[in-house]
């Protein structure tokens, strides 16, 4: 990991062939992280270029660009030995199943559909850099105070408590127990989930299978996947509800179909 004095200085590689775009998301980022260095190319190659330069800590990518596609910006990132695993969050507005599995092969982390608020870009940032630990606490700090700002300045049905509205449900199983669920967040990676708490969890590393349904219970997918994290929601030994998060690991296209379209119905 870095040393903390190396985090406040990220490196970040914005890429589209829209100008306004570019001085957009460069704008967005430096409102959210005003020490971070943020660079903006046009295409491909200028991005290509710019990172054999120097070494980028995320990149921003469009996906239609002429001369050298978001796609092949990708493949070529991935197959440099530096930025093997970088965090690449591909902006677009394309969902359809080929390109969705083009992405996933080539090692997308994350898509960013357009149009897009500050508030989505950020949280996009803060989670995939939150992964390496990449973030000061001062950072974090910062942009959770934005986005809670962004937040406030939402309608709320509720002006004291506006609960999340689940994104969907789900029936969680290993080879035990069916667990049904409510879906707090999912992309095409993994997904978070929260069941009651009946005294039986699914175990951390346990293969299971994620049914997703719509809100009106028409099924869409049966997804394979393994746990990587189950935590309570309260700090109380009888809580009542556990958080379960899942990584996804089909690659059945049919599936992945139907799991881009469902992502793209909810947002």
């Amino acid at each position: 990991m870095n040393e903390q004095g190396s985090m406040s200085k990220l490196n970040i590689l914005v890429v589209d062939d829209a100008r306004f775009i570019r001085e957009r998301v460069t704008a967005m980022v430096q409102e959210a992280f005003p020490d971070f260095n943020v660079q903006s190319v046009e295409n491909g190659l200028q991005a290509r270029q710019a990172m054999q330069k120097q070494t980028f800590d995320l990149i921003l990518c469009d996906w239609e660009m002429p001369e050298m596609s978001g796609l092949e910006v990708l493949q070529w990132t991935r197959s440099q030995e530096r930025y093997r695993t970088t965090p690449f969050l591909m902006v677009t507005s394309r969902g359809e199943r080929e390109y969705v599995l083009k992405a996933i092969q080539a090692g997308v982390n994350d898509y960013l559909g357009k149009p897009f608020t500050r508030e989505q870009l950020v949280q996009k940032m803060v989670k995939a850099l939150s992964k390496r630990q990449q973030l000061s606490p001062e950072q974090q700090e910062r942009a959770a105070a934005m986005l809670a700002a962004d937040q406030q300045k939402q309608p709320v049905s509720d002006p004291v408590r506006s609960p999340a509205r689940p994104k969907g449900l789900a029936q969680l199983r290993n080879s035990q127990h069916m667990f049904r669920c409510a879906i707090k967040d999912l992309n095409l990676r993994e997904i978070k989930v929260v069941i009651k708490n009946e005294g039986a969890f699914p175990q951390v590393l346990e293969q299971v299978v994620v049914d997703i349904e719509q809100l009106s219970g028409d099924s869409v997918a049966r997804i394979n996947g393994f746990v990587t994290a189950v935590q309570a929601t309260e700090q109380k030994l009888d809580a009542a509800y556990v958080d379960v998060r899942v990584s996804f690991m089909d690659d059945d296209p049919e599936k992945l179909a139907h799991l881009s379209k469902y992502i793209a119905s909810v947002r």
